[in-house]
C-alpha cells in the first residue's frame, strides 16, 4: 500500500469533517439534535449498505480497481471505502436538508401587524 492508495478514503474523512465543520458552525444536523442526526444516518446506512449487498450478490456491482482505493475489503466486492462513503452522503443529505430549510425559512415573509 502507497500513500496514494488512502487517497479516496481521506478525500471522504476530509469532506466529511468539512461538512461537520459547516454543521458545527451553523448547528443544522448533529451539533443540533445528536440523537436523531446519529439515528437517520445509522438507518439510512444501513439500508444503502443492504442494497449495496444485494446488487454484489445479483452481480450487479463489482469492485474495479483503482490506484486511489486502499484494497481493503470488508466482503468481496465491498471496499471499506463504501461503508464511509454511505455514512459521508446520508450526513450530507441531512445537513444539506437541514441548511436548505433555514435558508428558506428565513427568506419567508414575516406576517405580523400592519403598521
Amino acid at each position: 500500500m502507497t500513500l496514494l492508495s488512502f487517497a479516496y478514503l481521506g478525500a471522504l474523512l476530509a469532506s466529511m469533517g468539512g461538512v461537520a465543520l459547516l454543521d458545527r458552525r451553523w448547528r443544522l444536523a448533529l451539533w443540533h439534535d445528536p440523537r436523531r442526526t446519529l439515528a437517520a444516518v445509522a438507518a439510512s446506512t444501513l439500508v444503502l449498505l443492504v442494497w449495496d449487498l444485494v446488487a454484489i450478490s445479483i452481480d450487479l456491482f463489482r469492485l474495479g480497481e483503482s490506484a486511489g482505493m486502499t484494497g481493503i475489503e470488508l466482503a468481496p466486492h465491498l471496499p471499506i471505502e463504501e461503508p464511509v462513503f454511505l455514512v459521508f452522503l446520508s450526513y450530507l443529505a441531512i445537513v444539506a436538508w437541514r441548511g436548505a430549510m433555514r435558508v428558506l425559512a428565513a427568506r419567508r415573509p414575516r406576517t405580523g401587524p400592519a403598521s
